[in-house]
């Protein structure tokens, strides 16, 4: 009977011991998917380069300035992350005056962003991974798929003259909150889900392989990101290249530790 009790009241501490523990609140990641204000050279399909009018750029200090309200502890940029000595030079020579933004969305949306809130430094968390397509092209004509390359093509080339257009003729912030919506998110993500991945044939698998090279690249984005977060971190703003966004999302989504909240709640 002695030995039931003494168990009985270890069950007890324990339950009221693991009832103490708080639960711990969940990260706000943001993350905001942009077009390259100057095409990228390493893309195989860009849209047009942002003409900086006087317009376009108060449209981007009002989207600075609804950024900076989300309250971000860091802003996480695509940049290597064997450049941060670099960034943080250039960081500190614009709080000085000593540089002159350069027409790009780390320049004009991240270090303003980071200076609104007196941010110490950015966040450089870019790994570059290698995408390779001559495999994939070649696949294509070993096995008489060429005809999935051209279809890939056509769908690519109307996806930008689509973002081209909304570029043209919607704000700065209605186009980020258009290109970070969920239908325009999946329509990135199936140039790769779609078309990309059906070349091969049999036990050969050009495609996924070209696509799983996707996947492994932005999983070690999202890596780099966990490794910087920091312990009194609340809130972290993510800003990269819209096609990194789908994944990178669904990563950060199904951790528990983060709240990945809509851009659209942000910008609007």
């Amino acid at each position: 009977m002695r030995k039931l009790t003494i168990v009985t009241g270890l069950l007890l501490f324990s339950s009221l011991t693991f009832g103490q523990v708080e639960k711990k609140e969940k990260i706000k990641i943001a993350l905001l998917g942009s077009f390259h204000f100057t095409p990228s050279t390493q893309d195989t399909y860009s849209t047009n380069a942002l003409k900086l009018t006087e317009q376009k750029q108060n449209e981007i200090e009002e989207v600075v300035l609804k950024l900076a309200s989300f309250n971000p502890d860091q802003v996480c940029i695509e940049i290597p992350v064997d450049k941060q000595e670099s960034i943080d030079k250039q960081y500190q020579r614009f709080l000085q005056g000593t540089y002159e933004l350069e027409l790009n969305e780390i320049d004009l949306l991240g270090f303003q962003t980071a200076k609104k809130l007196n941010l110490p430094r950015l966040t450089c968390v870019n790994y570059l991974g290698e995408f390779n397509t001559e495999p994939l092209v070649e696949a294509t004509k070993i096995y008489d798929q060429q005809f999935l390359l051209e279809e890939a093509n056509q769908y690519a080339q109307e996806f930008v003259q689509e973002m081209n257009e909304m570029e043209k003729n919607l704000t700065v912030g209605g186009n980020l909150i258009y290109l970070n919506s969920p239908n325009t998110l999946n329509k990135n993500l199936q140039l790769y889900t779609k078309y990309y991945i059906k070349v091969g044939s049999g036990s050969n698998y050009e495609g996924t392989d070209l696509v799983a090279g996707w996947y492994k690249t932005n999983l070690l984005i999202y890596t780099n990101i966990l490794r910087q977060v920091q312990s009194t971190d609340k809130a972290i703003l993510v800003i990269y290249g819209q096609g990194h966004i789908p994944l990178l999302k669904h990563f950060f989504e199904s951790n528990p530790d983060f709240e990945v909240i809509d851009i659209k709640s942000i910008l609007e």
